[in-house]
């Protein structure tokens, strides 16, 4: 996740940010992700709720949340 974060901030800024994750054993799937999200991402609302439910179903973490309506958030909840 982190060398697709920073994959698609290098080529927002014209900036290599991705030379330390050039050697990690997780280095396919960054350039996966990074690869779909360039390709796929719509920047609205919906188009980050689209790409985190993408990234979650690609690294096998989809159930790990449930997405919330805002009347649904308990009061108080935010301090």
């Amino acid at each position: 996740m982190n060398y697709a974060f920073f994959q698609l901030l290098g080529l927002h800024f014209g900036t290599n940010f991705i030379r330390p994750y050039n050697n990690t054993p997780y280095i396919n799937k960054g350039k996966e992700l990074a690869a779909f999200t360039e390709k796929e991402y719509i920047n609205s609302h919906e188009g980050d709720v689209h790409m985190a439910n993408r990234w979650a179903e690609f690294l096998g973490l989809k159930n790990w949340f449930k997405w919330r309506d805002f009347e649904d958030v308990p009061q108080g909840y935010a301090g």
